[in-house]
């Protein structure tokens, strides 16, 4: 029973999931930083539009029904859902703007800027733990503000 609950949730954060990864995609190819606040957005917009559609879905008829299905988790759920493409797109325009920049240049900011001598394998490898980073911080963000969003969209004023 509780499968065919969320899958409004479910659906929403696929259909986020999409558009977040292509924002995240986008965005990451202008300035890696915004991905961070482009998954603030999409994790509003995912949790908010869950919660609705699992309140939507579920219909219940008296109030301990309400109580046992909060819009928080439908929120969690969606961004749950939409969290893993956003990344892989976030990360995907990452890789294709450091491509364009070029290892070697990357290698000797790095070295300029730690005033040491830092290869371009190390700096390749720094990269790619600075991607994971990145990930875990995106995810957490996106994670949250989605289910802040369902919470606030579920709640009673």
């Amino acid at each position: 029973m509780e499968q065919k609950e969320s899958v409004g949730a479910v659906r929403v954060g696929m259909r986020w999931g999409g558009i977040g990864g292509l924002v995240a995609f986008l965005v990451s190819l202008l300035e890696p930083v915004a991905g961070m606040v482009a998954a603030i957005f999409v994790g509003v917009s995912c949790g908010r539009r869950a919660a609705v559609a699992d309140a939507a879905m579920d219909a219940p008829t008296d109030a301990e029904d309400v109580e046992a299905r909060p819009g928080a988790l439908s929120g969690l759920i969606g961004g749950a859902v939409a969290a893993p493409v956003f990344v892989f797109g976030a990360a995907a325009g990452a890789l294709v703007a450091a491509r364009g920049s070029g290892i070697s240049r990357m290698a000797e900011t790095l070295s300029q800027m730690l005033g040491t001598n830092i290869s371009p394998q190390q700096a390749w490898q720094l990269f790619l733990l600075s991607l994971v980073f990145s990930a875990v911080l995106q995810v957490t963000i996106l994670l949250i503000s989605s289910t802040a969003a369902g919470a606030w969209a579920t709640r009673k004023g």
